[in-house]
């Protein structure tokens, strides 16, 4: 059931009748009002100052879809040239914080949005199509999941990969369907020896071949990419089987007329653009790139075909344009953002730009071989911006336990420091530490209500986070919960000195692979891989983790995530239950908040509840809260909010008032 917080003296006003304007105002904004070391901290700039979010433009239809948070969290739009969010016009009356939308598309066809999601937070992902002209949400499949899908090129037609089964029965299919009559077929079927995994099919101009990425073995650093015969329903694998590669994405346009398909990989150790002849059987790596790639789209401008991709990195993206036959690059130009791709049509971008300081922005960049211009399409208004930015960032880095083999030096990890505009007085100051998943040139309205209030907040990248290249990525394979771990603990070592704060104050926090992470932080015995080392955390904050990694196995729906992380339950279950934090819950230090919504498929509830049961045996100071209708995040006004009031009444806490239950 959900968790009813205890509400502040303040927002007790709103039960009381106030004739006078003014007053009604306060009460209105009162329930966001929190207190935190005898400061106010306001949360109505965060959530209701912009209460907007998912933005997806399609130049087809001249407006920017988005959704707005409320009594419900809607679907709306707004003009493109003109965006007024605020005024909006609602599309369904739709709860969206009920459901999971991904893979958005338009088609102008029939003047509809498709995507692929679940109806009620539990992932049990199939296609819908949304019409803009009734504003009628219709179901097109019924089926276990959907790891991806694409329409053709005239869009009437939409491949799809499913997933029928889990663990030893698990297989997949891919399948077309007809958006004339609605009916589906399937193609192929993939093999124990090549299962079909996340990524969007790629359909030939001509309908006759279709690309679709998989696994060999399940192995998720084994993906190869299938070139399909649609007529005679066979697969061959094109890419080079003895490389490793990880969740190649397949472009939707083809060139060349028609006769390569492009993709990203990172075999060479980043992410980078190759194509494929699908008729001479070649392959040509397109970009030679030493950052990740993070959006690649072909634009056609003034007739010729161009590939437009931008890099990025913890600082900054770079936009390139390069020439898809040739692989040479024609101009390019650097953003102190995070760049996400919205849409791309008669050279022109629509881009949302992001960054550690910078909420929002949608800019159209103008393409051309002589170089890009910017027009800000939408942006905050500076009096939000003022009220919802509270912190001073700083790159820092810090040494780790081990050495560097590309230096011979000892190994740096790359980080992001919040500092707050207003910080407490020392005796009252605390640090909080995000587990796993930081690091990124990202806005986060965590990190600014946390300093609003007064906290540091250190965001690292330990081994295993993104954007560093392959081999970065790579160096926690078939080890959670071991030397990226020990990245964490050296990260608590460097900021409570740098600080000059006691490990006391200094705690963690972490969601999914980071809420088990908080859990093992906590409960780590004090050595792992033959490296002793500890570090006592005052206080940690699980979302939707795990603790017994052997029953997330079993029980999750990326078990192949698991085994690639973790190792292989049928063999090396002693090292899994050793690293799991359920089995080590006895040794924890310090206090747990672990918050979990109850629908979570990918990460179960039942993590959490094993977690809680077995410290409260012990006497551990541990609560657990309970998300009715969430999913694997927590979305909606009234539950982020109700969120945010549970975090700053446990961490001021600091277990000196007795748990209500």
């Amino acid at each position: 059931m959900k968790i009813r917080l205890i509400i502040s003296a303040l927002a007790m006003i709103l039960f009381v009748s106030c004739a006078k304007k003014e007053e009604t105002k306060e009460e209105e904004t009162s329930e966001y009002v929190v207190e935190y070391e005898g400061r106010k901290v306001d949360l109505q700039p965060f959530f209701e100052g912009f209460p907007y979010s998912n933005f997806q433009a399609y130049y087809k239809t001249g407006k920017i879809f988005y959704y707005k948070a409320g009594d419900i969290t809607s679907l709306n739009y707004t003009d493109l040239n003109n965006p007024d969010f605020e005024n909006g016009t609602q599309v369904t009356d739709i709860d969206y914080s009920l459901r999971n939308v991904w893979s958005n598309k338009y088609n102008p066809n029939d003047n509809s949005i498709y995507w692929m999601g679940d109806e009620v937070n539990d992932e049990k992902i199939d296609l819908f199509r949304l019409n803009l002209e009734t504003n009628k949400v219709e179901k097109l499949t019924d089926v276990p999941y959907i790891f991806g899908w694409n329409f053709n090129k005239d869009k009437n037609q939409i491949a799809y990969i499913v997933r029928l089964g889990e663990l030893e029965d698990r297989e997949g299919e891919l399948r077309i369907m007809s958006l004339e009559n609605g009916t589906s077929s399937t193609i192929i079927k993939d093999s124990p020896e090549y299962r079909f995994t996340w990524a969007n099919p790629s359909v030939s101009p001509n309908n006759n071949y279709i690309i679709a990425s998989v696994l060999k073995n399940t192995d998720r650093t084994k993906a190869n990419l299938m070139l399909i015969d649609v007529d005679k329903g066979k697969g061959n694998i094109i890419t080079d089987t003895k490389k490793g590669r990880f969740f190649p994405d397949i472009l939707s346009t083809w060139i060349d007329n028609g006769s390569k398909v492009l993709y990203t990989s990172d075999e060479d150790g980043y992410k980078n653009v190759y194509s494929y002849d699908i008729y001479k059987g070649k392959t040509m790596q397109v970009t030679k790139f030493t950052e990740d790639v993070a959006n690649a789209e072909i634009a056609t401008i003034e007739g010729k075909d161009y590939l437009v991709v931008n890099t990025s990195n913890p600082i900054e993206s770079t936009l390139y344009l390069v020439d898809p036959i040739s692989g040479d690059i024609v101009t390019n130009k650097k953003y102190p953002f995070t760049m996400e791709f919205k849409d791309i049509e008669e050279g022109k971008l629509l881009a949302q730009l992001n960054g550690a300081t910078t909420m929002f922005r949608i800019e159209e960049i103008t393409l051309s071989p002589t170089g890009f211009t910017e027009s800000t399409k939408a942006d905050l208004p500076k009096e939000l911006k003022d009220k919802i930015i509270n912190a001073d960032v700083e790159k820092v880095e810090f040494p780790t336990f081990d050495i560097d083999p590309a230096t011979g030096k000892q190994r740096m990890i790359h980080a992001f420091l919040y500092k707050p505009k207003d910080s407490l007085p020392k005796d009252k100051q605390r640090v909080l530490i995000q587990s796993f998943y930081g690091g990124s040139n990202t806005y986060n309205v965590r990190e600014q209500i946390l300093t609003n209030a007064g906290m540091y907040v250190l965001s690292p990248s330990p081994r295993g986070s993104s954007g560093f290249g392959k081999d970065f990525f790579a160096l926690n394979d078939k080890d959670l919960g071991g030397n990226e771990i020990l990245d964490i603990i050296y990260a608590a070592k460097y900021i409570s000195e740098k600080l000059d704060i006691p490990a006391e104050r200094v705690g963690v926090h972490g969601g999914s692979h980071g809420g088990y992470a908080v859990m093992r932080l906590l409960t780590f015995p004090g050595e792992v891989n033959g490296h002793k080392d500890d570090f006592s955390f005052g206080f940690g904050i699980a979302h939707a983790g795990f603790s017994d990694i052997i029953h997330f196995y079993e029980h999750c729906n990326i078990p192949d995530w698991v085994t690639l992380e973790a190792g292989d339950p049928a063999t090396e279950k002693e090292k899994l239950n050793s690293r799991s934090p359920l089995y080590n819950a006895y040794d924890m230090e310090g206090r747990l908040l672990l918050t979990h919504g109850i629908n979570d498929s990918r990460v179960p509830i039942e993590g959490s509840r094993f977690m809680a049961d077995s410290l409260r045996k012990y006497k551990k100071d541990v609560t657990l809260q309970e998300y009715e209708g969430m999913g694997h995040h927590i979305k909606g006004l009234e539950n982020s909010v109700r969120q945010y009031k549970t975090w700053f009444d446990f961490i001021q806490d600091d277990g000196k008032t007795e748990e209500k239950k």
